[in-house]
């Protein structure tokens, strides 16, 4: 189970792992490209029962909680600020929970585009209207970053 874990994060763009905290932190770089200052994407171990994964991500908070109603191997993070702001924990233990745990992770991960390119494709894949989430984060980020001076090339693109 913990090598299918791995294919399916390691197969998310941008993604590499370190051995942290006991298991294993599937991370994303940080600012300007940045490996020493990672982004959390994922954190993978086996529980203390050793009968299941525990896989630790984020999405949006509705989304979370859309998933934590559908799911039972699902549930709210065990640290409340975390859960607060969308982390589940997965206790995953038999295969056929892995599809739905790819496509949650897929969603995870558009939560952290790498650049502007992966916002504009983020934004036309998971909320053509713009009024998604993860689309209005992408615009927030968007926006901040032109206030800071930065244009992508050819800029009328993003003026949509």
């Amino acid at each position: 189970m913990l090598g299918e874990l791995n294919g399916i994060l390691a197969a998310l763009p941008d993604v590499f792992s370190t051995a942290q905290w006991g298991g294993r932190a599937y991370k994303l770089p940080g600012r300007g490209g940045s490996r020493t200052r990672p982004k959390l994407l994922a954190f993978v171990a086996p529980t203390k029962d050793g009968k299941a994964v525990g896989v630790s991500f984020k999405l949006g908070p509705d989304r979370a909680a859309e998933v934590i109603a559908r799911h039972e191997w699902i549930a709210h993070h065990s640290f409340p600020s975390m859960a607060s702001s969308g982390w589940v924990s997965a206790a995953v233990s038999m295969k056929r929970q892995l599809r739905t745990l790819s496509t949650l992770l897929a969603q995870s991960r558009t939560l952290y585009p790498a650049s502007a390119d992966d916002a504009e494709e983020v934004r036309a894949t998971v909320s053509p209207s713009g009024s998604g989430l993860v689309a209005r984060r992408i615009d927030r980020v968007m926006k901040e970053a032109r206030a800071e001076g930065w244009s992508p090339p050819g800029d009328d693109a993003f003026d949509r």
